[in-house]
């Protein structure tokens, strides 16, 4: 098993790496339709991110790559064009763990949408997630929607303490843009990636602009010392666990050679979220957090 590699840094202009480039996260954590996971998601940013890196670095996401390399369902995402990071992502005034990985779209070794879409729904299966995202950086056509959106640079990695406390400073600047169901960010890397809420343009861009002045980190884009949005294209791709049970929604998006491999690995992660569950639901915080960081890897 290869593990596929960290993501560390962004380059230095954030427009110089979209041309290139699709970025997708996926949360860990079972949608509660699943699993209820209520005791886990009630402990601290800092013990979840214990069971968002322990399910990592166990090889769950390099599982769902080699199963669907080796039943034929992809053939250009790999190791090589691909990186992985756990990270903070919000939406609808909470943060969480997640999952973000950044693919190489063009070039002599690049990822071909179609697989980016297959691999997407397959993490979306086997965390058993409501929904995963895709956002193509520089392509409005790309995926199913074109997407404002802007980006936030830290200049360095982040905590993911730090993360959510940028998104926490925008709810303080406008409420629109931190709890309702259109607002939410990704961290890749150093960059706080946030698309556009349903508000207007100027509010958002004030918004974050306000937020980035007062956090001390550098909005982007800034053309002519006018600050602007991206436009990519974007998608979430979901299933409705509540009427499909057996993630019909996203197994009828990825190939069916890939459907058993896939199903397997997905059992033993609800297992394994399903054990967290129970160690959250007993142990005091740093009993937890020690624990979690040392559970059994699916099997």
């Amino acid at each position: 098993m290869y593990r596929l590699l960290f993501v560390l840094a962004l380059l230095t202009a954030w427009s110089v790496e979209t041309s290139a480039n699709t970025y997708g996260s996926v949360e860990p954590m079972a949608n509660p339709s699943v699993v209820d996971t209520t005791d886990l998601r009630s402990q601290s940013l800092e013990i979840r991110e214990a069971f968002a890196q322990r399910l990592f670095s166990c090889g769950a996401v390099d599982d769902v790559l080699e199963a669907l390399e080796e039943t034929g369902g992809i053939n250009t995402v790999n190791a090589l064009n691909t990186s992985f990071s756990v990270v903070a992502g919000g939406f609808a005034g909470s943060t969480n763990p997640a999952y973000a990985y950044t693919v190489i779209d063009s070039g002599p070794n690049a990822a071909t949408m179609d697989d980016i879409e297959v691999f997407t729904n397959a993490l979306g299966f086997v965390f058993s997630q409501g929904s995963a995202f895709l956002l193509d950086a520089d392509d409005p056509a790309s995926f199913d929607f074109p997407a404002n959106y802007a980006v936030l640079e830290f200049g360095r990695v982040p905590s993911l303490e730090e993360s959510a406390a940028l998104f926490e400073l925008v709810g303080t600047i406008d409420d629109e843009l931190f709890s309702s169901d259109s607002s939410g960010y990704t961290q890749f890397a150093g960059a706080y990636l946030t698309l556009q809420s349903f508000v207007p343009d100027q509010q958002f861009i004030d918004g974050y602009v306000e937020a980035a002045d007062q956090f001390g980190v550098e909005y982007t884009p800034v053309v002519n010392n006018v600050p602007g949005l991206f436009t990519g294209g974007a998608a979430f791709p979901f299933n409705d666990w509540g009427a499909n049970p057996g993630g019909e929604d996203y197994l009828g998006r990825i190939p069916a050679g890939s459907h058993a491999a896939l199903e397997e690995i997905r059992a033993a992660i609800v297992a394994f979220t399903r054990r967290a569950e129970n160690k959250a639901g007993h142990l005091k915080p740093h009993a937890l957090a020690r624990v979690l960081a040392n559970q059994p890897c699916p099997r």
